[in-house]
């Protein structure tokens, strides 16, 4: 019978910097092994080392071992906890979206970092504890000077990485589960502007820029996030049932969404007149091509076969809204302005959570932070005479 696999060899290289591996194919897929052999700061015993790991691997593919199939013991009794993050990760990779992907990335660089820094780089993932992640945390914030902001943000990173190993039976519980988040003060960044800003803004994206005006109120009406928004195409858009179909391949939590289009916001779709153009064609799109510029209609936001980046409309909005008309409101701000008037008009939490695809009322709650004046109002309303 024919091998299924190749003779497993070692990759190495006299500058010890570099990363050794061994590897090999099985079934055609190639498989790279390091198991801590990078942290042997010796020549002759790393490649000792190395040689012990491929006769092992040599020996269990011998013995009938399915590489494609999941060792925990062996990923257990072997992977540091800077290993654990890599293997984290790639095990998160198709379940989540490219930006989601780069953020976590970026906080395990800063975490391996870190973990050097204080001599925890063998530190096996197993024995990993609450402790060792505290000092590698603050080590990090010390050496990137994070602010209180950062630090939660990256803390709460490396916890949904962590979590990771848990169903991969790598660990069984996860090492930087009720570390506290550092005390920060209420962020307004993505705050609404006034209610007199806001007019302004309308009235000048009506009137001057109105392709880009419909983009901008649907991120209002529906709350789908701007980057979603520029990913819909027109087959997933229908008016007959008022109803927008998020798939989930364009959606952050990775699930399809059903969105519906009210009233205000149909009046403006049917204005468009895209029933009869390629389905394929995004709803927000262009006439661009990469190194041509436009080579059709000359504007932008409109159902076109090009698909529009998120910086594009952040770039505009910045143009338009924040050194136009020196107002400084993010055009995230829109998915909070619509979920306070959606709240003020009377709009269940519920109903809202519905909306933008939250998972818990507590998500909900950080964008209709107008709630709380609902909360107060309602108390002061109802409470009954003693």
């Amino acid at each position: 019978m024919k091998s299924i696999y190749t003779i497993p060899k070692v990759v190495k290289y006299d500058d010890l910097s570099k990363p050794w591996f061994v590897y090999f194919r099985y079934n055609k897929v190639l498989f790279r092994y390091k198991y801590g052999i990078n942290y042997i700061d010796n020549y002759k015993k790393r490649e000792i080392e190395a040689n012990l790991l491929r006769d092992a691997l040599y020996q269990k593919l011998r013995e009938g071992w399915n590489p494609q199939i999941p060792d925990p013991i062996q990923q257990q009794s072997n992977l540091t906890f800077i290993e654990a993050l890599d293997f984290a990760l790639e095990k998160k990779t198709p379940n989540i979206g490219k930006k989601t992907i780069s953020g976590y990335q970026g906080t395990i660089n800063f975490i391996k970092v870190s973990t050097v820094l204080v001599g925890l780089n063998k530190l096996p993932i197993v024995e990993t504890k609450r402790a060792h992640i505290k000092l590698i945390m603050e080590k990090a914030k010390e050496e990137r000077n994070w602010t209180n902001n950062a630090f939660n943000k990256h803390l709460n990173h490396l916890k949904a990485i962590l979590s990771e190993l848990i169903q991969w039976d790598i660990i069984e519980s996860n090492p930087a589960h009720k570390i506290n988040n550092l005390e920060v003060s209420e962020s307004n960044a993505n705050s609404p502007a006034s209610v007199q800003e806001i007019e302004i803004i309308k009235t000048e994206l009506e009137n001057k820029h109105f392709e880009f005006y419909i983009f901008l109120i649907t991120i209002f009406h529906t709350g789908i996030r701007p980057e979603e928004i520029l990913n819909i195409k027109l087959e997933m858009v229908n008016l007959k049932k008022s109803e927008i179909i998020l798939t989930a391949e364009i959606t952050k939590t990775k699930r399809k969404r059903i969105v519906p289009i009210n009233q205000f916001l149909m009046v403006h779709y049917k204005k468009m007149n895209f029933e009869r153009l390629p389905k394929d064609y995004y709803l927000f799109g262009s006439f661009r091509k990469p190194g041509k510029g436009n080579i059709g209609k000359h504007k932008d936001f409109i159902p076109g076969p090009t698909h529009i980046n998120r910086d594009t409309a952040t770039k505009r909005w910045e143009k338009i809204v924040k050194k136009g008309l020196g107002i400084q409101m993010n055009i995230y701000a829109l998915k909070h302005h619509g979920a306070n008037m959606k709240i003020l008009a009377g709009l269940e939490l519920d109903s809202l959570r519905e909306l933008y695809g939250h998972t818990s009322k507590l998500m909900t709650e950080k964008y209709a932070k107008v709630i709380k004046e609902v909360h107060r109002k309602n108390i002061l309303e109802n409470s009954p005479e003693f």
